[in-house]
């Protein structure tokens, strides 16, 4: 009868959600890496430390979260601005994929990449890299603020926290500029313009 109650009351009790757990990195790894710290310390460890142990861990090969805050791509820059324009042709597969090598580079909205190194990582000539980066500049996704160093329109994606952003996006719209950067993107700030913007 005990032995009943007993079970019925473990059934009743709802389980804890499992926390995911690390596990050690292989053996050789940690062989690499013991070995790597023992370099960097020798000579430098106090007379009275013989021997120190750690353990290593796998880790993701990206960086979700940080310092920094999240990466964020706008949902709505991704679902409808994007795939409407390599869809219509507005948009080439070099274009988006220099665009898309920005967004990556981006810190706090700024990319420092001179032409040469967009083309390398993208898989194309310097010569292509130029003109895809006027059409993104004309449409405003980017804007050129110096030789290499590129303003990513903050409501496409930012790297960072939200009150950050918002406060750049402020600044960005005190300037008051011209083309409408940040807020008029696309085809909308190509029919404002006159021409395409020169880039650095």
């Amino acid at each position: 009868m005990a032995q009943a109650e007993r079970d019925s009351t473990r059934r009743q009790t709802p389980e804890r959600p499992r926390r995911p757990r690390l596990e050690p990195a292989g053996p050789q790894h940690q062989r690499d890496l013991a070995a790597e710290i023992v370099r960097g310390y020798a000579g430098h460890l106090p007379n009275g430390v013989y021997e120190a142990r750690t353990k290593f861990y796998r880790r993701a090969p990206h960086e979700v979260l940080g310092s920094d805050g999240y990466a964020l791509l706008s949902r709505y820059f991704a679902r409808y601005v994007l795939p409407q324009a390599l869809m219509s042709g507005e948009m080439t597969k070099l274009q988006c994929a220099v665009l898309s090598n920005i967004v990556g580079r981006a810190e706090r909205g700024v990319c420092h990449a001179i032409q040469r190194e967009i083309a390398d990582e993208v898989g194309t000539s310097r010569s292509s890299v130029s003109p895809a980066l006027k059409h993104l500049a004309a449409r405003n996704y980017i804007r050129s603020i110096g030789r290499g160093i590129w303003q990513l329109n903050l409501l496409i994606a930012y790297k960072g926290n939200g009150d950050e952003q918002q406060t750049f996006l402020a600044e960005l719209r005190a300037l008051a500029l011209e083309n409408g950067f940040p807020d008029i993107i696309g085809l909308e700030a190509l029919r404002n313009g006159d021409k395409e913007s020169p880039a650095c």
